[in-house]
């Protein structure tokens, strides 16, 4: 039981790990992008303070931390897997992207980059569009590390992820 447990536990590890490090690649990809780059760093629609600030930033550190941040995504996705809407895993992954985005990056973007750095709304709007797809790509691949194999979506909220993961022993305790 305790040798499955650390199973589980690194399962969720790898899971965030590679969901964060894919979704934060593929944001890196886009927001590195030179006509996306050319739109948010034009000082004639963008804050001035925005420029100063985020041109200053440790990218490597920022984005670190955000893989990190994704082991936490990954288990509250096994934690509340049976409650998250779809029959099948792409659509559970995509659904939790899209609670990652809705928890995550609009809070950032109103209060971070709107509130505090005086980022135009428009160009909050271009991030959070962007920032919707890296969460949707981290949220399939924590899915697809820990929902692949769990075949009995219909039954909604009486699959029990953990158990899946654990094997019989632990359902038979629950």
């Amino acid at each position: 039981m305790v040798t499955r447990m650390k199973t589980v536990s690194w399962k969720v590890a790898f899971a965030g790990l590679l969901g964060g490090f894919i979704g934060n690649g593929v944001l890196g990809a886009l927001f590195s992008s030179p006509p996306i780059r050319h739109i948010l760093y034009d000082p004639t629609i963008q804050s001035r303070l925005f420029i100063e600030v985020t041109s200053q930033r440790n990218i490597l550190i920022s984005v670190a931390g955000l893989v990190i941040l994704s082991v936490i995504h990954a288990w509250l996705f096994a934690v509340l897997l049976p409650a998250l809407p779809g029959r099948t895993w792409v659509r559970k992954g995509a659904f939790w992207g899209l609670v990652i985005w809705l928890m995550y990056w609009v809070f950032q973007e109103w209060f971070i980059y709107h509130t505090l750095l005086g980022e135009p709304w428009l160009l909050n709007l271009l991030e959070l569009a962007i920032l919707l797809l890296g969460s949707v790509v981290e949220g399939v691949v924590i899915a697809f590390v820990l929902a692949r194999g769990c075949n009995r979506f219909p039954g909604g909220a009486r699959m029990k992820p953990y158990a899946d993961l654990m094997g019989s022993e632990h359902v038979a305790r629950t």
